[in-house]
């Protein structure tokens, strides 16, 4: 009928743009940095214009009358946390196994898959270090300043607060910015980027999810604030994407 239009359901409009990221990755990576950047540039004004709001997330999870974060030693919670550093291990672990294989040992003595790659190894080991290893725990962490919510004033502690952005925070080491955990939940999207191209968005979505528990985890904890949380995510994921341009991409067929 004239004058009408078609609208596409939003399921629909998902697969047409998942088909589309199958026939141009590389197009589909441009785009993911774009959202990886806005999210950065979002997460950042918006916490540093109302630092309020990260303290009445926080304030959600704080009980006054046993001031205390309630949920910080709760059985699940630790599982979470537990489960996220084995799974780094074992990936860690694993790259560090394939790198050795396919430098060190003759090829008609490993047997491998031919997508474990010494290059995809070293860019998953690559994007450990820099990112969670340099950038989040050898960097920020030690030297940002930032005292976590359980150390606050206003959650028992002694330390007032400051923002994410404040270099002035009475942290001595191992502050609140950034998140570490949620930094090695974030780098774990370099293993699900190497999965074949039809697997590949599942496997970013679940690393995504997982990344969200985690993140979750940690703010109900008293262990970090939203913002910590999200500017990790960023740091990594943009880290990420810059070693798979250097390191993987030289070696993927053209689109």
């Amino acid at each position: 009928m004239a004058g009408t239009s078609l609208r596409v359901p939003p399921a629909s409009l998902m697969r047409v743009r998942m088909r589309a990221c199958l026939r141009a990755p590389a197009r589909c990576a441009w785009r993911a940095l774009l959202v990886i950047l806005a999210v950065g540039v979002v997460t950042g004004l918006v916490f540093g214009i109302w630092p309020g709001l990260d303290i009445a997330i926080t304030a959600r999870f704080y009980d006054p009358a046993q001031k205390s974060f309630p949920l910080t030693y709760d059985p699940a919670f630790q599982a979470v946390r537990d489960i996220n550093q084995t799974i780094g291990l074992v990936v860690a672990i694993a790259a560090g196994v394939v790198l050795i294989a396919r430098l060190a040992v003759p090829p008609r003595w490993v047997f491998l898959p031919r997508a474990l790659t010494a290059r995809a190894a070293a860019f998953v080991l690559a994007a450990l270090a820099i990112a969670p290893g340099l950038i989040i725990n050898g960097i920020l962490k030690p030297h940002g300043g930032r005292p976590r919510p359980i150390e606050l004033q206003m959650f028992g502690g002694p330390i007032d607060f400051v923002p994410w952005y404040s270099p002035y925070g009475q942290c001595p080491s191992n502050c609140s910015f950034a998140s570490g955990e949620m930094s090695s939940a974030i780098w774990l999207v370099s293993v699900a980027v190497l999965l074949p191209r039809a697997w590949r968005p599942v496997g970013v979505a679940a690393v995504l999810l997982w990344a969200l528990a985690v993140g979750g985890v940690r703010i109900a904890m008293g262990g970090h604030f939203t913002s910590d949380v999200l500017m990790s995510a960023v740091l990594t994921a943009l880290t990420v994407w810059v070693l798979h341009l250097l390191i993987v991409r030289p070696a993927e067929p053209t689109d």
